[in-house]
């Protein structure tokens, strides 16, 4: 990960969080492979509520700066290392979704063209 930037609030930033982040968020730059390193990832970790609450107290939110285009996701889990791991799976599917539609219409451009450069022909 390039530049990835990581903000805790209301618990400690441990190293196996941090590395576990790192882990996990590395396999999103395969989605960036010419803008990878002007891309930045920057991370929020924090707590829902300092309360004795249980359930989903833990969230998790990514925004992606591209040259492309931005992406975030927030997700709120029980535990922080799932928070993550769902962080990086909706990212996943979005980026993907959006790079599908991209060359979707990138191909429908182009038959256009090709359409029309056969009937300027003929």
């Amino acid at each position: 990960m390039r530049n990835l930037s990581i903000l805790c609030k209301d618990f400690d930033l441990t190293d196996s969080i941090k590395k576990h982040a790192e882990e996990k968020l590395i396999y999103l730059d395969k989605y960036f492979p010419n803008s990878g390193s002007e891309a930045n990832f920057n991370l929020r970790l924090g707590k829902v509520t300092n309360h004795q609450q249980s359930g989903k107290i833990f969230y998790a939110e990514l925004s992606i700066k591209s040259p492309e285009k931005n992406f975030g996701a927030l997700v709120e889990s029980d535990d922080i290392y799932s928070a993550i791991d769902q962080l990086k799976d909706d990212l996943s599917q979005n980026i993907s979704h959006y790079k599908d539609k991209e060359q979707t219409k990138n191909i429908k451009s182009a038959r256009k063209f090709k359409e029309e450069m056969h009937t300027v022909a003929e």
